[in-house]
């Protein structure tokens, strides 16, 4: 199995989150969110009744190890699409605690720049 680069990984699912929590379409754009995907993800967030401002990753130093029940906080796996594709599975945090909010995008590495496109936030 190929290896990636977790600050990476991690440096653009903060980049993602941020830009759901700013809501700003240029950055949006970036991550492939579009007005209507965005409209989703905040209603999915009331559904919740989580802050998007509140929320966060999990601790770098947390985030790509198993917890007591094997689950991986910020997972990376790969994909149907391509040894250069990865699915992207983060756990949302708020407050210092899990939530039970998913944060899932499609990592990929092309030879110039690492990319991440949105895909889903889904509540477990």
């Amino acid at each position: 199995m190929q290896s990636f680069d977790h600050d990476e990984i991690y440096r653009l699912t903060t980049a993602l989150l941020n830009a759901i929590q700013n809501g700003e379409r240029s950055a949006l754009s970036v991550f492939a969110v579009s007005p209507a995907i965005y409209d989703e993800i905040i209603e999915e967030l009331e559904y919740s009744g989580e802050m998007v401002a509140n929320l966060t990753l999990p601790p770098y130093h947390l985030a790509f190890k198993p917890d007591s029940c094997g689950r991986i906080p910020l997972d990376v796996y790969p994909t149907e699409a391509g040894s250069q594709s990865r699915r992207v599975a983060c756990q949302l945090w708020s407050a210092g605690q899990r939530t039970d909010l998913t944060l899932m995008a499609d990592y990929s590495e092309k030879q110039d720049a690492a990319a991440l496109t949105f895909r889903l936030l889904e509540t477990q």
